[in-house]
């Protein structure tokens, strides 16, 4: 049994549409990691549509998973096993771009444990492709605005450090219990992770009556810096005194 992605009828005739399906099958089927969503095949049918066919999951994204308190361990083991899909998607000089709870997909393995499946590549960018590649011209904005990074929203070059701020911004959601930037408008949001620091996310927490695991207000405020200079450089990457971001 698999799940099957078709792009719509009316979509077929866009040139870049395809393209970037095309590439999101080829981004997640050239990764091959656990947790991140397999892709077992790509083509096109023959009244022209094209068609992804990949495993067919069964569990909850994490987006409605975080509707209700969670254990912070539960949440943790999550958000590590996601590290670890995103650290293997940068080994392959591919940077996620739009990395949220809805697109990290929590299965159930035969031992009853977690497993969570990174989804949708959609918008992926290949590292190297600059230039070559009109999909992740600079100046255009793809992703959600909840997470994305002030590089990204700003129209500039993106890196795995674009992916690492989103993940700060899910861990701060995660355990404080809200986003840190919401507005009325996508600008409105962009113009906050762009100009405005965060609410100390421990601070955020209280209000809410949670608890957070020691060391990791400190990781996410790293992983949540406006500059990317500023932040992990890396998934792995060790700060002296600290864990790296993937081995929370």
């Amino acid at each position: 049994r698999f799940a099957i992605k078709l792009l719509k009828q009316e979509i077929v005739s866009n040139a870049e549409a395809v393209t970037r399906f095309r590439q999101e099958a080829r981004s997640s089927s050239s990764i091959g990691h656990r947790n991140i969503i397999a892709i077992e095949d790509f083509g096109q049918l023959a009244d022209g549509r094209i068609y992804m066919c990949m495993e067919l999951l069964n569990g909850a994204a994490l987006n409605d998973m975080i509707q209700q308190p969670m254990a912070a361990d539960r949440l943790l083991n999550i958000l590590i096993q996601t590290g670890h899909g995103l650290a293997a998607a940068h080994a392959k000089g591919i940077v996620h771009r739009d990395m949220k709870p809805e697109n990290i997909f929590v299965t159930i393995d035969a031992q009853g444990q977690d497993v969570p499946k990174i989804l949708d590549f959609g918008i992926a960018k290949v590292q190297g492709n600059d230039g070559q590649n009109h999909l992740t011209r600079t100046g255009t904005i793809f992703g959600t605005p909840f997470y994305m990074a002030p590089e990204q929203a700003l129209g500039n070059a993106v890196d795995a450090r674009t992916d690492i701020y989103a993940m700060g911004v899910i861990m701060y959601e995660c355990f404080a219990g809200s986003l840190p930037f919401q507005g009325e408008s996508f600008m409105g949001i962009l113009t906050q992770h762009i100009t405005t620091e965060a609410e100390p996310v421990a601070q955020r927490a209280a209000k809410a009556g949670r608890a957070l695991p020691m060391g990791l207000a400190e990781i996410i405020t790293r992983c949540m810096q406006k500059s990317p200079e500023q932040r992990y450089r890396t998934m792995d990457e060790r700060i002296p005194g600290h864990h790296p971001l993937r081995a929370m």
